[in-house]
């Protein structure tokens, strides 16, 4: 029987559908059409949140997979797996990047993330959620602080750190709750259905504390503003995601199943999109048509159900686990020789 949990697919399936929506739907507040779907203002900055929150779980659950924190292997061949997935996911950023979409990609910010999260691995989950705490309340101080001038500030990968969209000092604390959320018992309803009450609870509270303060480098909500009362929502929509994807996956499997396969394949997803915004152009990031993004993401989720139906893993995963298994392995062997000599 499959260990996989089927809600989290789902989760990173809604993900992918909610940055398509980001990048080519029209919200209203795009180009000379005024009368776009305002509601697809709420797709901006929490589909990517959520992707990096998820990115951490799967992170946890890997090591859980390979047996747990406690085991020294385990956890060397985690990290070791980790770390290729991390480079394929900055390579592949670096790549994409030459499409000049008019996208920004996140998988250069999101490999650079997993990167400065292995030595927190194993670390305990109280640990776990301190320092995302820390990276939410400190992080875009430490951006501001410390963007160096000149080349440097935009130097290839490093310059991720400090970067205006998704810098990796504030976004680790993404990855790190999302290390901390994979150690709780996610098939559990009530796991779940707590994870959806406080994701629902402290995003509101967030919201009430927008309400009330007004608007600060503290308390501004605005997407990819990166303050600590944003970055708090974002991770409270994110578990709240997780819990709602989780409890409900299992019981409407066959109505969700197009988003399951999409999020099963989140990466081939992703960059399918990219690819098909380079073949139409930028204009179509910048004068969005929402007929444009429901063509789009239909096409994403047929293609993604008949791939899944007749082929499996989607085919940069399948790539992606090759890469990460084989350097698993080279772990493995690298311990193996250096105990026999």
């Amino acid at each position: 029987m499959s260990t996989r949990i089927i809600g989290l697919d789902v989760a990173r399936g809604f993900a992918v559908l909610g940055m398509v929506a980001a990048h080519v739907g029209d919200d209203g507040t795009r180009g000379a059409d005024a009368d776009g779907w305002g509601w697809l203002l709420l797709a901006h900055g929490r589909p990517s949140a959520l992707f990096a929150v998820l990115a951490g779980v799967t992170m946890t659950l890997m090591l859980v997979g390979a047996g747990g924190r406690h085991d020294a292997a385990a956890v060397r061949r985690t990290r070791a797996r980790v770390a290729a997935r991390a480079g394929v996911l900055i390579v592949l950023g670096l790549l994409l990047t030459q499409l000049a979409t008019g996208v920004d990609i996140v998988l250069v910010n999101l490999g650079l993330i997993m990167l400065m999260a292995i030595p927190l691995l194993r670390a305990p989950t109280w640990v776990l959620l301190s320092a995302g705490g820390v990276a939410f309340a400190v992080g875009r101080v430490l951006v501001a602080a410390l963007q160096p001038e000149g080349w440097w500030s935009a130097a290839p990968v490093v310059g991720r750190l400090w970067s205006y969209h998704y810098p990796a000092m504030s976004w680790i604390g993404y990855a790190l709750i999302g290390l901390a959320l994979g150690c709780v018992a996610l098939r559990s309803t009530r796991t779940q259905v707590a994870l959806l009450g406080a994701g629902v609870s402290v995003a509101a509270i967030a919201v009430a504390v927008r309400v009330l303060a007004g608007e600060g480098p503290i308390t501004d909500l605005g997407a990819h503003t990166y303050t600590p009362l944003e970055m708090v929502a974002n991770t409270a929509v994110a578990a709240g995601t997780i819990g709602a994807c989780c409890w409900l996956a299992p019981r409407a499997r066959p109505l969700l199943s197009p988003i399951e396969a999409l999020g099963s394949m989140a990466l081939t997803g992703y960059v399918a999109h990219l690819l098909v915004i380079a073949a139409v152009g930028s204009t179509m990031v910048y004068e969005p048509s929402n007929v444009a993004l429901v063509a789009l993401e239909a096409a994403l989720l047929a293609s993604a159900w008949a791939w899944r139906r007749w082929q499996g893993q989607g085919p940069l995963e399948r790539g992606l686990t090759r890469v990460s298994n084989a350097a698993g392995d080279r772990a493995d062997r690298r311990v193996s020789q250096a105990a026999a000599s």
